[in-house]
């Protein structure tokens, strides 16, 4: 049973820490505004970054947590502590090598993005770099090798404490990172005049404080076991435990470069659109993140120590219970944030971004990347699950080949989609008068029509056209991905078991009524929501604010009535959490006030 408390918990830091990092970007813009030495500092930040990526947050959930957890339970404390130094040991020598390697070599990196311009959009820079930029970058790059060594070493006193179940702690350290980076800018690069060669010494203080917050509880549980370096360090490859990390790292490693393939592919595509459209969608996606960052996070990284332990064990049962027991609660929680967005898509999108050059053509174009993105955020919610379940059960193989396939979906949805939305204004027309000719049971020219369409679809599919809402297939290219994914995870958590996990009764009937009580309460927000837009002046940012908190109440109330009518589980527990919540404030007012 996953721990409600500690979910919420996680919830309330991680939606902290998203906060923070608003505060962060509106900081640096302040600071730097979209200028090109800015440009620099995100293409210098570009391999540091991958680095971590690759080699330590593509380890940890696929194999690190899982390894030290069945060492935990099987042979004890002090085989764990063994296990998490040589894996440590080993790991900080693969980055500082890579590290050394980068910093050596990053002159002639510099050079080859100045030689192949395409790489510069690739690292979205939007002027390639320069001749006069290449001192400036190779300065920018070799500070920021310094933030993979110190997030490593953070990151795996993150998966020890994940095994101890402590994460409040592992959760507050993006916390002060991104204060960090709020503050030491201020001084390096406003009072410092030290440029974007500041924002990335901010950077690596950000690191520091990530893995300091976690050492004082890292000690309390962690008593070291002194290891001989020397005599070990040529054994320490042939331990079955460490050869199983590797085993279970490599394919979640190959998964991560390629997801950043998709991430790549999907940039040199918005490229070919026309101008403005891929910060439309970016800005979507940023805004579309948000609960898939806070809930399918939180919830996932709460239950993988528990399905991990779980898993060694041959009844399936509980980890069947703790999965669905996940899903579930997640999929409460990520529903009508999903309502929400796809209702107040424009609201949102002006309150968030409506200022300044921000235009009310960019607010549409947001809007419609925003609600096509909205359907997404349950399919990465679940994966971010269901891959967890994956890791806990040793099959990172699998996960790399729904990767595969969601790659491969991608890139052929992205395509054709995108030429398919640039002819917007071209296939409405015909779909159009279909709907009428069906509508008022008019059949002549019906099959003349239908047929014309299905003549000019291939065209479309296939050819680029001029209207700004082609980005619509990228953001509905990503939705179609996960979709799919999902399905394929469910089916294979299903065949790798004795048991199936995923159930009609366990998975498939709370989930349907959920998502029935959230579109009941989107409809009804719709309603309400045409009704305060007739009545008030939109134009005004008070008005606007005023009519998306009423919507969002009148939403509220009506998942929450919804829940109780359709007797959903999670309503019971959001019903004790908060009356526990209250019951703990009364019982400390009246205590002070006594």
């Amino acid at each position: 049973m996953i721990k409600k408390n500690g979910v919420v918990s996680v919830m309330g830091l991680l939606l902290f820490t998203k906060i923070l990092g608003f505060i962060k970007l509106r900081m640096i813009a302040q600071l730097f505004g979209a200028s090109h030495e800015l440009d620099i500092f995100w293409a210098a930040f570009t391999i540091p970054d991958m680095v971590f990526l690759v080699i330590v947050a593509g380890s940890v959930n696929a194999a690190i947590i899982p390894i030290l957890t069945d060492v935990l339970y099987d042979k004890g404390k002090k085989s764990l502590n063994l296990l998490f130094n040589k894996l440590l040991l080993i790991f900080t020598g693969i980055i500082l090598i890579l590290i050394t390697l980068l910093f050596i070599f990053t002159p002639q990196i510099a050079q080859w993005l100045i030689s192949f311009k395409e790489v510069g959009l690739i690292f979205d820079l939007s002027n390639t770099l320069q001749t006069s930029d290449v001192s400036i970058f190779i300065r920018v790059m070799r500070i920021g090798l310094v933030s993979p060594f110190f997030l490593g070493l953070s990151s795996f006193i993150t998966a020890y404490l994940h095994v101890k179940k402590q994460f409040f702690v592992t959760s507050l350290a993006p916390v002060f990172y991104n204060l960090a980076m709020i503050l030491c800018p201020i001084l390096f690069v406003k009072y410092g005049g030290m440029g974007v060669e500041g924002l990335a010494l901010s950077s690596i203080i950000g690191t520091v404080f990530h893995l300091g917050i976690q050492i004082p509880l890292f000690r309390k549980y962690y008593k070291e076991e002194k290891i001989d370096i020397k005599g070990s360090f040529r054994k320490m490859f042939k331990d079955s435990a460490v050869i199983k990390a590797f085993k279970l790292a490599t394919p979640r490693i190959l998964s991560i470069l390629g997801e950043q393939l998709n991430v790549i592919v999907n940039t040199v595509i918005s490229f070919t659109l026309t101008a403005g459209t891929l910060s439309a969608y970016k800005f979507a996606f940023s805004l579309h993140m948000f609960p898939i960052n806070i809930i399918g996070s939180a919830v996932a990284q709460v239950t993988l120590p528990d399905l991990a332990k779980l898993s060694r064990k041959k009844d399936r049962g509980d980890f069947k219970l703790v999965l669905n027991k996940a899903i579930q609660f997640a999929m409460y929680l990520v529903l009508p944030i999903v309502s929400v967005l796809i209702i107040l898509r424009l609201p949102i999108v002006r309150l968030t971004y409506g200022a300044g050059a921000f235009d009310w053509e960019d607010t549409l174009l947001t809007s419609w990347c925003l609600v096509l993105l909205g359907l997404s955020i349950l399919g990465q919610t679940l994966m971010q699950i269901v891959m967890r379940a994956f890791y806990a059960l040793k099959d990172t193989w699998k996960a790399l080949i729904i990767t595969v396939i969601g790659i491969a979906m991608n890139l052929f949805c992205v395509y054709f989609l995108t030429n398919f939305f640039s002819h917007y204004y071209d296939w409405r027309i015909i779909l159009e008068q279909i709907i009428y000719q069906i509508s008022t049971a008019n059949g002549a020219g019906l099959g003349v029509v239908i047929k014309s369409f299905f003549t000019d679809l291939w065209g479309w599919m296939t050819v680029r056209g001029d209207s700004s809402l082609a980005v619509g297939g990228l953001a509905i290219g990503v939705s179609m991905t996960y979709f799919i994914e999902t399905i394929i995870g469910f089916w294979y958590l299903n065949r790798i078991t004795e048991i199936k996990l995923i159930t009609w009764k366990g998975t498939f009937k709370p989930l349907f009524l959920k998502i029935l009580n959230a579109t009941i309460m989107g409809i009804g927000m719709y309603f309400v929501f045409k009704l305060f837009d007739l009545q008030l002046d939109t134009s005004r940012t008070v008005w606007v604010l005023l009519l998306t908190v009423s919507t969002c109440m009148y939403g509220g109330i009506s998942y929450l009535l919804g829940s109780y009518l359709f007797k959903i589980e999670e309503f019971g527990y959001i019903k004790e959490y908060i009356i526990n919540l209250l019951g703990n404030f009364r019982k400390r007012f009246f205590k002070k006030n006594a």
